[in-house]
């Protein structure tokens, strides 16, 4: 069964809470380490559907210790540790036991302080052009992790972040939602293979319920920008997605509803 996911708008905000205008939206995608326990009760006073972010493949190398992990639960090809970049991350095993009890004790606390669901993200990496003709394994090793999250907690909603080509169709029957992160302008959308994307995720939507996301981030001047925001929601509105143009790096501030930008306070 589809957990229900609901409202019509969303921001996704990896800074420090509290930001003001994050309670303006029905869907609030946040970093938990950003938000304590009273931030969040707030939070959801306004009614926010807070999903927690939760990285599922990529593990910086300052948290590798307090992951539990040894370094033949990471990912290896040919010899070496895989270091995606440009962020330095190392990846690990999505079949290490050890990262699949880290990422389950993750959860439960996560659930433990009220958060109603996941953002599941970087599992995508699995499609790497890079790794995919040196470790195919991982695909259906991710897919096996996600089905194993959706059977250990199977009423909560899980949302992924891209992977579209070949892990959602494996993954279909444990999520729902996904989220199409990207350079997602007019010119994109009209790609015959981005086409496609929009029609397999429509008709998801339709026959088992999904929500669809579109992430993009939009820069520019004040004019290009307002133009740029119009057709990015109106494109999303077409294809059913519920959209969200970030106005820089998702830590440092959130875009309004109406357009304007709220700038996180430096820490």
């Amino acid at each position: 069964m589809k957990m229900r996911i609901p409202g019509r708008s969303f921001v996704v905000y990896y800074g420090r809470g509290p930001l003001p205008g994050i309670e303006s939206y029905d869907i609030a995608i946040l970093e938990p380490d950003g938000w304590t326990t009273p931030m969040h009760r707030q939070l959801k006073a306004a009614h926010v559907n807070t999903l927690a972010y939760l990285s599922a493949f990529e593990v910086p190398p300052w948290r590798f210790e307090q992951t539990g992990l040894l370094p033949g639960d990471l990912v290896h090809v040919g010899g070496q540790r895989w270091v995606k970049e440009p962020f330095g991350n190392w990846l690990a095993r999505p079949d290490s036991p050890r990262w699949r009890e880290y990422l389950e004790r993750r959860v439960e606390f996560l659930y433990r302080q009220g958060w109603d669901g996941l953002f599941v993200d970087t599992l995508g990496d699995v499609e790497d052009e890079h790794l995919a003709g040196q470790a195919g394994w991982l695909v259906p090793a991710m897919a096996d992790l996600v089905r194993h999250l959706r059977v250990r907690f199977p009423e909560r909603p899980l949302v992924v972040n891209n992977g579209l080509f070949q892990l959602v169709p494996l993954i279909a029957p444990y999520i729902d939602g996904v989220c199409w992160e990207g350079d997602l302008t007019p010119d994109t959308l009209r790609q015959p293979w981005a086409q496609a994307v929009l029609e397999y995720l429509g008709r998801a939507h339709q026959e088992q319920g999904w929500v669809n996301f579109m992430l993009t981030h939009i820069t520019g001047t004040a004019l290009s920008v307002a133009q740029r925001l119009l057709r990015f929601s109106e494109d999303a509105d077409r294809y059913g997605f519920l959209s969200y143009a970030a106005p820089t790096d998702y830590a440092a501030g959130i875009r309004l509803r109406d357009g304007r930008v709220v700038s996180a306070k430096p820490n």
